[in-house]
C-alpha cells in the first residue's frame, strides 16, 4: 500500500543502520526493494549476534525481498563511499495497517 522513493546521488548519500519495525508495518512485515542506476553496497548485522553480518551489491534492476523475521533480527543499511559512482534511484514497497 506505500512506495518509498529515493534518490542516491552519488557515495556521499546513504542511510544509515536500521530496522523497518515501525508498528504500522504490523509482525513481520514484508519490504520489497527495488533498485535502478549505479550498484550499492547493502548491508545487513545481526541485532544479537554482532559477529553475524551479511554484505550484498544492489545492482540496476536487482530485487531484495525482506521477509519474516527479518526486521525484528537484522539492521541494514547503504553505507556512504568515496568511490565515484552515479546516481541510484531505489523504490520500496510496505504494506501499512
Amino acid at each position: 500500500t506505500s512506495c518509498l522513493a529515493n534518490l542516491y546521488r552519488d557515495g556521499n548519500d546513504s542511510n544509515g543502520w536500521h530496522a523497518d519495525n515501525e508498528k504500522e508495518l504490523g509482525t513481520n512485515p514484508i519490504i520489497a526493494s527495488i533498485s535502478f542506476g549505479a550498484e550499492r553496497i547493502f548491508h545487513f548485522k545481526h541485532k544479537h549476534n554482532t559477529t553475524l553480518k551479511r554484505k550484498l551489491v544492489l545492482e540496476n534492476g536487482s530485487l531484495l525481498l525482506m521477509k519474516g523475521e527479518t526486521q525484528n533480527n537484522w539492521l541494514h543499511q547503504v553505507p556512504k563511499t568515496k568511490k565515484k559512482i552515479g546516481k541510484r534511484i531505489n523504490l520500496t514497497f510496505r504494506i501499512i495497517a
